[in-house]
């Protein structure tokens, strides 16, 4: 009888990654097997259950989705079980190890999984990013040597990319130069076989040596420019926080620049990102801690008010300027999309929307980073800050402008927030005002807007919501005394699950 240890091994579930979302179209790495979305579970557009493509059903439909004809309602109605990759269950609709598709900032001119090699280019080895362009290449491709991250994809021979018709849609192996203008337009003026793809370059390597096609495309490189400097001018100020934790140095410059006063709002009670927007025309998007983005509205909206020191934003230039002028301020575009135009400095991307010739809005943002003008506003208030602030060093500038405000009291485990309470003694008109915006500075238990308690008692109500807990204490079982933010629930406390349309 073998002495050795049976341990069971659990498999690694395998990886499926998006490479686009309308319809939703990917691969499943490990057998390398495209894949599309179809609703099963979820429905309203989630394409939870993944069937299985050929590979010119999916290359295909990158280019156009109508190529799949009737087989996404073939699937829906359970003609191709032995196609299903993945069924959703057990509440949850994504496979274990998923990849979404990232909607970019720029929309894209072209289709393919040449946008997650482009989020990985000059990325470590350990990132995420990098791991899924590796899974995807399956080894084929080669990284460069001319000290600028660039990336190989050879499309023929021993060692090609997997699925080279679909690493840029409708650009297949053998196209010719005419057809690659035609899928990623014109070339850059002074390199025929070079185009501009967001901020980076795309390389052609056709057959033959005499300038001709030859025997067709045979390979695509990948590059990455060397970083511009970043302008002069308060753009700076804007582009230089990008990264860097709220409530720090450079997010004070921002404050400063943008008014001082803000709110901080919420998306909803499971989405972590906050939108602080300043009256003086700017919005700043952060998560975990730091900067993600800000935006300057250099008009007045629906929107809010515009930014009042527009004519400082860029170096030399009247207010307000043309295209030119902003161009001749920040140099050519690195690429363009009708009316809205990306220009890049090393990590970080300013994109600027024009209304004819006349720019309405300028957005600093990381590179790699997807945010949105539009995102919900759900609650806005001091309740954002405290949940954010649980689990974080005494030393964060965040936990830092939390213990400066009047009334507020916070109590650390292992040197780290484990919660916030405000109410009792000490300013609790101000902070249950501030606590939620159009919360009453003396409130009661139904007045705090976050819906029916989870758990509840004569004095007390719970509300779990994603980063901490809620806890309302009303002391006369009416009028808020204390509410406590807190990691984990209190303990010791006679408490019920509330009855539908019984209880409060």
């Amino acid at each position: 009888m073998s002495t050795r240890s049976r341990t069971s091994r659990k498999p690694v579930p395998t990886l499926f990654v998006q490479v686009a979302q309308h319809p939703s179209l990917g691969v499943e790495t490990t057998s390398g097997r495209p894949w599309v979305g179809v609703d099963q579970q979820v429905g309203h557009g989630s394409a939870d259950a993944l069937y299985a493509l050929t590979p010119e059903q999916y290359a295909g439909a990158l280019v156009d989705s109508s190529t799949l004809g009737t087989f996404e309602g073939e699937c829906w109605r359970g003609d191709h079980p032995e196609l299903r990759l993945h069924e959703p269950g057990g509440g949850s609709w994504k496979p274990e190890r998923w990849v979404g598709a990232r909607a970019r900032m720029l929309p894209p001119s072209v289709a393919g999984e040449i946008w997650h090699h482009v989020d990985a280019l000059g990325e470590s080895a350990d990132n995420e990013r990098a791991a899924t362009s590796r899974a995807l290449a399956a080894g084929t491709t080669t990284a460069g040597t001319d000290g600028d991250p660039s990336l190989i994809f050879r499309l023929t021979g021993d060692g090609a990319y997997p699925r080279p018709e679909a690493l840029i849609a409708g650009l297949a192996p053998g196209s010719d130069r005419s057809r690659a203008r035609s899928v990623l337009g014109d070339p850059l003026p002074d390199s025929p076989d070079t185009y501009a793809l967001e901020g980076d370059r795309l390389r052609l390597t056709y057959g033959g040596d005499d300038g001709g096609d030859g025997d067709g495309l045979l390979a695509v490189t990948l590059e990455r420019p060397a970083a511009l400097p970043l302008p002069a001018g308060q753009i700076r100020t804007f582009l230089e926080v990008l990264g860097e934790p709220e409530a720090g140095p450079a997010f004070e410059a921002v404050a400063t620049l943008a008014g001082g006063t803000s709110r901080r709002w919420a998306a909803s009670s499971g989405f972590h990102r906050r939108l602080i927007a300043f009256d003086g025309g700017v919005e700043v998007q952060v998560e975990e801690g730091r900067v993600l983005s800000a935006r300057v509205r250099l008009g007045a909206g629906s929107a809010g008010a515009a930014y009042p020191h527009a004519e400082g934003l860029l170096p030399g230039t009247t207010w307000p300027p043309s295209r030119d002028d902003v161009h001749r301020a920040l140099g050519a575009p690195a690429a363009t999309n009708g009316r809205l135009e990306l220009h890049r400095f090393g990590a970080r991307d300013l994109l600027i929307t024009y209304d004819g010739d006349t720019p309405t809005d300028l957005t600093a943002v990381g590179r790699g980073v997807s945010v949105t003008h539009r995102m919900h506003r759900w609650r806005s208030g001091e309740f954002t800050t405290f949940l954010d602030i649980l689990g974080r060093p005494r030393t964060d500038p965040l936990v830092g402008r939390v213990h400066a405000l009047p009334g507020v009291r916070l109590a650390y485990r292992r040197d780290v927030v484990d919660r916030v309470e405000i109410g009792g003694s000490g300013h609790p008109a101000e902070r249950f005002a501030a606590f939620v915006d159009g919360m009453p500075p003396r409130p009661t238990r139904s007045d705090v807007p976050f819906g029916r308690p989870h758990d509840t008692g004569d004095t007390d109500d719970l509300r779990y919501l994603d980063q901490g807990c809620v806890h309302v204490r009303a002391a006369d079982g009416t009028l808020v005394s204390t509410i406590a933010v807190s990691q984990e629930p209190p303990s010791g406390l006679d408490l019920h699950r509330p009855r539908p349309w019984t209880d409060r």
